[in-house]
C-alpha cells in the first residue's frame, strides 16, 4: 500500500517544483486600432468577466484607459447592477445608469445581463443632443442580448479574433 489514499501522507512535505504564469497577450495591432477609432470620437469600453485587475491592465494595454484613470471608469458588473437600481424596489432606472456610463470604460465580471444593461441605458439615455449609437462585439451566446440590443452587432469567432 502506497498510502495515496491517505490525505495528510499526500498533502505533508511538499516541495514547489515550478510556478506558471499565462498571458494571453494583447495583439499588436490593438493599441493602434483602438487610438484611430478614439480618435475618429468612438468611445471604446471593455465588458469582460476578467477580475478587475486583470480587466484594468488589458484596458490600460491596448488604450482604452489611460494612467491615473479614476475609480468610477473601472467597476465590477454586481456594482454597476446595483448602483443603477433603485435601491428599494430593485427597478432599473435610467437616471441612475446616467450618472455611470459617460464615465465608464471597464465593467469587469460582468454577466450578460450586465452588458445588456449598459447597452441599453446607453441607447436610452437623452444625455446627449443626439442618441448615441452603440456597437458591441461578442463572441458567445451569452452576448446574444446586447448583440441583438445594439445598433451595430459583430458576433466573432470563438477565439474572438476571427
Amino acid at each position: 500500500d502506497s498510502g495515496w489514499d491517505d490525505e495528510s501522507f499526500v498533502t505533508n512535505d511538499l516541495v514547489c517544483v515550478a510556478v506558471v504564469g499565462i498571458e494571453d497577450p494583447v495583439r499588436d495591432e490593438v493599441p493602434d486600432s483602438i487610438e484611430r477609432v478614439q480618435n475618429a470620437g468612438v468611445t471604446v469600453r471593455m465588458v469582460t468577466g476578467d477580475n478587475v485587475k486583470t480587466a484594468t491592465a488589458i484596458a490600460t494595454k491596448c488604450g482604452i484607459l489611460t494612467a491615473g484613470a479614476g475609480p468610477s471608469q473601472v467597476m465590477t458588473g454586481r456594482e454597476f447592477s446595483q448602483r443603477i437600481r433603485d435601491p428599494e424596489s430593485g427597478v432599473v432606472k435610467q437616471e441612475l445608469v446616467d450618472a455611470i456610463w459617460p464615465r465608464l470604460r471597464v465593467l469587469a465580471r460582468s454577466s450578460p445581463e450586465d452588458k445588456h444593461l449598459l447597452v441599453k441605458g446607453i441607447m436610452q439615455s437623452k444625455l446627449t443632443k443626439h442618441r448615441e449609437v452603440v456597437a458591441v462585439t461578442g463572441d458567445g451566446t451569452n452576448d446574444g442580448p446586447a448583440l441583438s440590443s445594439a445598433d451595430v452587432g459583430f458576433a466573432m469567432g470563438i477565439a474572438g479574433t476571427d
